[in-house]
């Protein structure tokens, strides 16, 4: 009963009380430390972030690839105000702007002193452009190369820059991606992180220019020449001089196949079953003419978009991109704008290495156009100082009377007018041009000081006001230019670059206004002009119209060649010779075409 009577006694309020302070601090000291555990881990991260920053900004990766205007940056794709390039020794050059915006350095150029410093906390490098001296504070090193600059951006050696910021720099061979690597880290870049960091930039940037050019052939619709590693070559059937364009037909290219083949250095032949029978190198293909279906190899190749096209006027025979792609082992990429390319590396994805090969279409010529037979000399037969009207005997003017008999022959040439003339007889105009011919510049009033003796503006306005005229009543603009006696200097070839004129001077100089003789113009036609020969004559006199009528009926009578008379432009497009404005042109010939493929054209100049 005891026992009982204990348990049962009531507590005390004030013990009651003491437990429950006791507790209430308890939980007070609780409430402090875990806030002092979050402001720690807190300001922690705040300080382990900072330090990662601050590791992280100063061991930055920058991956240039020469040729390309995007770079690679800390795993992330970047683009860069200009390509990297190296130079003739080998060095890697990078625009000193995308150096210093990628990696935290301070630029200062004087674009008048044409130098300048690059900062990096209390290092400064001064450099300047053809100075190889490569100052550090007060200490002077050396450039593998002299900072330059080309379109306007400051390039200078990637190697030298890095060295005297006590960087570390790595480079990948032309054939591997052709990349210049820069690590901001003290520690060296070993073979094996270089490796690393190459496998992923390449993923992001693609095969480098030196992969994408090996083996590549770029082409366009309505050009009869491919590039072949940034060569042109002439897209000929063998045996031939004409050239072979590729097609549009309904948005479709289509590919010469025979000519093609030429070019490249295969053969295609017709094996009148129905198929051609096609070698390129090692490989042999057969290609089924009617649905372009195509084995390579014994092997069916497959993919969409092999088709082929017939041309039966021609006797020609094309094949879509899809089915030369699978003959030659390459990858196909449109381009645009009827432009594509055979690589040997893909480009899907690559948009830098894509416009890379289609900046290169300017290189590619059109195809000849009109209605040329096939023949072993082509000559152009040129007028200077037209047109000419009525005179005794040419009731319809003395240029018709030429136009009747070149239509005649199956002829064409090419008029070099006098804008302050064709007023004069404005039926000519349009019917030069109806019949094929080619339409010239030959000035506005034929200043006997010629272009040579005038300036910069008066040159402009021999020309302009030329063309405006020649425009107005043809309805088109003269395609090429004749100075007055072909006379020439840089202003001239500068104004007709500017103008996009090519200069056509003459390689047979009849002189035909000294003789005012028609057996002297037929004569030295008939014996001197040669394949590619561009003939000089004016439809002033009528000794030089018939002179040239009496010649072509000779030429074309004989039996031990044949020839045609075709025009400037077209002579260019026959020996594959694309004519650049402000260049100066004679003759017309395959050696020139070979002088201008190898870089030692130097033609001959009047003043």
């Amino acid at each position: 009963m005891a026992y009982e009577s204990a348990r049962q006694a009531p507590r005390s309020p004030h013990r009651r009380g003491r437990r429950r302070r006791r507790r209430n601090s308890h939980y007070g000291v609780l409430f402090a430390l875990i806030i002092l555990i979050i402001a720690v881990i807190f300001f922690g991260v705040r300080a382990v972030r900072s330090i990662v920053g601050n590791v992280v900004s100063s061991n930055n990766v920058l991956v240039y690839q020469v040729g390309n205007t995007n770079a690679y940056k800390n795993g992330k794709t970047i683009q860069v105000d200009a390509a990297p390039y190296r130079d003739s020794q080998g060095n890697g050059m990078a625009s000193i702007s995308s150096l210093c915006d990628n990696l935290g350095l301070e630029l200062n150029w004087d674009e008048n002193a044409k130098s300048g410093t690059i900062t990096l906390k209390k290092t400064v490098l001064t450099i300047k452009l053809s100075d190889t001296n490569l100052h550090v504070g007060d200490a002077t090193e050396t450039f593998a190369s002299a900072p330059v600059e080309k379109n306007g951006v400051v390039y200078a050696p990637v190697k030298d820059i890095c060295q005297a910021l006590s960087w570390q720099t790595g480079e990948v061979a032309a054939e591997n991606g052709d990349l210049i690597i820069i690590s901001q880290a003290k520690k060296a870049l070993t073979d094996k992180k270089i490796g690393e960091i190459t496998d992923d930039a390449l993923k992001v940037l693609g095969p480098a220019e030196g992969q994408v050019m090996s083996g590549s052939i770029v082409m366009r619709t309505g050009s009869d020449q491919l590039l072949y590693e940034g060569s042109t070559k002439h897209m000929v059937e063998e045996g031939k001089k004409l050239g072979a364009g590729v097609l549009d037909q309904d948005g479709t290219a289509y590919i010469p196949l025979k000519a093609a083949m030429t070019a490249l250095g295969g053969k295609a032949e017709d094996d009148g079953k129905g198929a051609w029978n096609v070698t390129c190198g090692e490989s042999t293909a057969t290609v089924d003419a009617d649905d372009g279906k195509t084995k390579v190899d014994g092997k069916r190749a497959s993919g969409n978009g092999f088709s082929t096209y017939t041309d039966q006027d021609k006797n020609r025979f094309y094949v879509s991109p899809q089915v030369l792609a699978a003959i030659l082992g390459k990858t196909y990429t449109d381009l645009g704008d009827g432009v594509f390319s055979f690589t040997g590396v893909t480009l899907d994805g690559f948009d830098s290495q894509k416009a890379y090969l289609k900046n290169m279409k300017d290189k590619l010529g059109d195809a000849v156009d009109g209605d040329i037979p096939e023949a072993d000399v082509y000559i152009a037969l040129t007028f200077d100082d037209g047109p000419t009207g009525k005179k005794d005997g040419y009731p319809n003017g003395l240029t018709n009377y030429l136009l009747d008999g070149l239509k005649q022959r199956g002829a064409v040439a090419t008029f070099l007018m006098v804008g302050e003339r064709v007023s004069e007889v404005s039926d000519v105009l349009p019917r030069m041009v109806n019949e094929g011919h080619e339409l010239g510049n030959h000035t506005m009033n034929h200043p006997m000081c010629h272009l040579t003796g005038l300036g910069t503006d008066d040159i402009r306005s021999q020309i302009d006001d030329a063309t405006n005229a020649i425009k107005d009543i043809a309805g088109q603009a003269p395609q090429v230019l004749r100075p007055v006696g072909g006379g020439v200097n840089s202003d001239v070839k500068a104004v007709a670059a500017e103008l996009n004129y090519p200069i056509i001077n003459w390689s047979v100089d009849t002189e035909d206004w000294n003789y005012r003789d028609a057996d002297h113009v037929k004569k030295v036609i008939v014996e001197q002009a040669q394949d590619g020969d561009v003939v000089l004559m004016h439809d002033l006199y009528e000794t030089s119209v018939r002179g040239a009528l009496a010649a072509i009926d000779e030429l074309q009578s004989r039996t031990d060649k044949t020839y045609a008379f075709v025009t400037v432009s077209q002579l260019a497009a026959i020996h594959g010779i694309t004519l650049e404005p402000g260049v100066v042109y004679n003759g017309l010939t395959d050696e020139v075409a070979q002088q201008i493929a190898d870089g030692s054209y130097s033609p001959t100049e009047f003043t």
